[in-house]
């Protein structure tokens, strides 16, 4: 019997470890930018731009690195992204984004 419950308590500390980690799914509503931005290849002001976010443009943030979000847009940027394009911004530039409430 403990056997089994110790197997069952390290099964679920490994999935919780090997889980696509840095993921920012828990924030229903998303990001947004706070003000004009280079969408970057890489997270560092030296790698390429891939376009420009715009104030309140949303995105997606897919995973972290240092003071970099990996994003994707969610629709068209105001700069004309296209919507799923990705990339890297620096995360003093995004903000989470208000939630709607629901109506009633």
């Amino acid at each position: 019997m403990r056997t089994t419950i110790l197997a069952a308590a390290l099964t679920a500390v490994l999935l919780a470890a090997i889980a696509p980690g840095a993921s920012r799914e828990s924030d229903p509503c998303g990001h947004e930018a706070t003000e004009t931005v280079h969408l970057r290849t890489g997270p560092s002001d030296t790698r390429s731009s891939r376009g420009l976010l715009r104030r309140g443009d949303d995105v997606t943030v897919l995973r972290e690195s240092g003071d970099w979000y990996r994003v994707s847009l969610d629709e068209r940027s105001r700069s004309g992204l296209r919507a799923d394009t990705k990339g890297w911004a620096p995360k003093h530039h995004l903000r989470p984004r208000a939630c709607a409430r629901p109506n009633g």
